[in-house]
Parts: structure tokens; sequence; C-alpha cells
């Protein structure tokens, strides 16, 4: 298997976090890692464009013709090929929650965040628009402060006691706002310890970059 992905880039990063937490867990995935040169345009590419028609990353190479293109669609295949150590709940109770965190972090978090980061200033020259921004800024301040409260308790992880998607979702979102500029404000003080804590472990410290 083969991941096409990018460092910094929030989708990709939130696998390759995954990976590394399962790694960590006992359970290494043998998948050789792949950069897609975003700032050269190699996304846009044919060979990648075979891969995907939409020139974006990851994406899981199964085979010739074969490609996983969603990150959650990766890291669940891979759950399912490998789903020791878990990292999406042992109960049905528990899938659920762990995948509506990892959905709220994506949707309200990593998702508009990357919008207004790109429609305020683009690493890969999109347009500005701060429409476009202020929108995406009303949502993710949101799932932020929705965090906050969740992580209020004090517990190490977003699910509880241990790691899920759901933090290399929120992880690699964060990572993404601290390279355009937007840090999780000092009220969100309980967002801010897990944020420390979970940068200090080993697998993230081997895949964020900042």
């Amino acid at each position: 298997m083969k991941l096409y992905c990018v460092g910094v880039a929030p989708n990709p990063t939130k696998v390759m976090l995954y990976l590394a937490e399962k790694a960590a867990g006992g359970a290494a995935i043998a998948i050789e890692q792949v950069t897609v040169k975003l700032m050269q345009g190699e996304q846009s590419e044919p060979t990648h464009r075979a891969r995907t028609p939409f020139a974006s990353v990851p994406v899981l190479e199964l085979g010739p013709d074969d490609h996983i293109i969603e990150s959650l669609t990766i890291m669940e295949y891979l759950e399912e090929l490998h789903p020791d150590p878990c990292m999406i709940g042992a109960t049905p109770r528990e899938r659920a929650r762990y995948r509506e965190l990892e959905r709220i972090a994506d949707l309200r978090v990593l998702n508009p965040l990357g919008r207004a980061i790109h429609a305020t200033n683009s690493p890969i020259g999109l347009p500005a628009s701060e429409d476009i921004a202020a929108a995406g800024r009303a949502v993710y301040t949101g799932g932020l402060g929705y965090f906050d409260e969740v992580l209020g308790d004090g517990r190490p992880f977003v699910a509880g006691d241990t790691v899920s998607m759901a933090d290399c979702t929120l992880a690699a979102a964060l990572q993404f706002g601290r390279f355009g500029g937007v840090e999780a404000g000092e009220s969100l003080r309980h967002l801010r310890r897990w944020d420390r804590a979970y940068r200090d472990r080993a697998p993230a410290k081997s895949v964020l970059l900042r």
C-alpha cells in the first residue's frame, strides 16, 4: 500500500497521525508514504488525477487502479484491517460517540478553519475572500468552543481515556491553524491543555511539524 500525502495539510496529517498512533500501540501498518508536492502542482498532474479526479490528498493506493480517496474512509478501512489498538470505540454506543467527535472535529473545526486560511492567505494560491473567511471563522470558533467544553473534565483524549481518530483530526486541524496564524484563544484553556499534551506524545512528534 502507498499513502499519497503531504505534511501540514490537515487531511493527510490526520491519516499520518492515525498511522503513528497505531504503530505506537503495537500495530505498525506497512504503508509507504509518498509526498505530493502541492506547491509545485503535482496534485493536478495526470498521474495523480488518475488516482483521484479531485486532485486531492490523501490517497491510499491498494493496487493498480484501486484507491481510497477520503481521509476518514482510509482510517476506517485500515481500522477494519488492524482493529488493535482500537481507535474507533469498543461498543456500538462508543463507536457512535467516537465517530460523532471525529465528524465534529472535521466539519466544525478542520474544514472551516481550512477555508478561512485559504480565503485569507492561501499557501497554494487560492483567491482571497473576506466573506468566505468570516463564514469559516464563525463555524470553527464554535467548534473550538465545543471541544473546550468536552475536554473540561480533564480527560486526556478527546473521547476519554484512550486515543481515537478524533484526536488525530483535531490535532491536524490545530496544526494547520498554527501554520495559517490561527491559535486557540487563551480562554480555551482545556483545549490548549489537551493540545500541549497531545503534541508532546511521541506519535505526534513524529508527524506534526509545529
